[in-house]
């Protein structure tokens, strides 16, 4: 859907698959793929290093405790960099080339800049005048982290037509920057834990054991904006390039049974993700148990 291949282009218009391995050469999957493996990794080590800073601080299962944080720790820093790079990395320059109008918008680039490209690190999107607002920006930062050169000129929203543009572009440039902004937080937060754990230090540092038990949550969130980010990205095609958004609604399914089924998916998440929540925060409550 971001970057089709292995397909056909009918007489009647219709495009059909002809080759299914050419899925996996296709320069966007292992990229995405080990960018999302690599999340997970991160999101699994902030959990564990959380519980064992919960146990720590509560003075209970002590011993599990500083096991669960030391292992999540170590593989929460190398996950923590490998999100960025060469994971990250590689998938934003898969952006940069299959789709660079998508990354004029997630970095809020409204005009091309000659003479290299800045990065952003806070502003807002002002559609109307088309340009960022409060902007807080590094020079030339952002055309070396994409081309490793100072001056590489980046593509901005002027130079596409704006039938092409992403639907939501502030939805798109906010999901990136928290994504961004939430992983340079998760690895600094990652190094300073591990330089604490070779000074031996971890398990007395109060504002590591709190930071980390606080930035639980903080992963999940950072996934669901990456997703966003991808998703929003994409638009108005569903299947880039080839199928528009609004080509891809089916003429047998009326909106009241999309709504009906967006309600029923809804509820049934909702209550298990209820159901969850209860079930595993009885089982930390409870601790580990050892079989003697």
């Amino acid at each position: 859907m971001q970057n089709p291949v292995g397909y056909e282009i009918l007489a009647n218009g219709k495009f059909v698959l002809n080759n299914f391995s050419a899925l996996f050469s296709n320069p966007w999957l292992w990229p995405s793929y080990l960018h999302n493996q690599a999340a997970s990794l991160v999101t699994s080590s902030f959990v564990v290093a959380g519980i064992g800073a919960l146990y720590l601080l509560n003075k209970k299962h002590v011993e599990f405790g500083k096991l669960f944080l030391k292992t999540g720790v170590i593989f929460g820093v190398i996950a923590s960099i490998l999100v960025a790079f060469p994971t990250g990395d590689l998938a934003a320059k898969n952006v940069v080339k299959y789709q660079p109008i998508t990354f004029a918008a997630m970095e809020g680039i409204f005009e091309t800049e000659k003479g290299g490209s800045e990065i952003v690190l806070i502003g807002q999107p002002n559609m109307l005048e088309k340009k960022l607002d409060n902007k807080i920006a590094v020079p030339n930062i952002l055309s070396f982290l994409t081309y490793q050169e100072w001056n590489a000129e980046i593509k901005g929203l002027n130079e596409f037509d704006e039938k092409n543009y992403p639907t939501n572009i502030p939805g798109l440039y906010y999901a990136y920057h928290i994504m961004v902004g939430l992983g340079t937080i998760f690895i600094a937060l990652m190094l300073a834990s591990i330089i604490q754990l070779f000074r031996k230090k971890l398990y007395q540092t109060k504002w590591v054991l709190w930071s980390l038990l606080f930035m639980i949550p903080f992963p999940y969130i950072a996934n669901t904006t990456g997703w966003y980010t991808a998703e929003l990205g994409r638009q108005p095609w569903l299947v880039y390039n080839l199928l528009r958004t609004s080509a891809g609604a089916s003429p047998t399914v009326s909106s009241g049974n999309t709504l009906f089924t967006l309600l029923g998916f809804v509820g049934l998440y909702l209550l298990l993700g209820m159901l969850f929540l209860i079930l595993v925060g009885k089982i930390i409550n409870k601790g580990p148990q050892t079989t003697r």
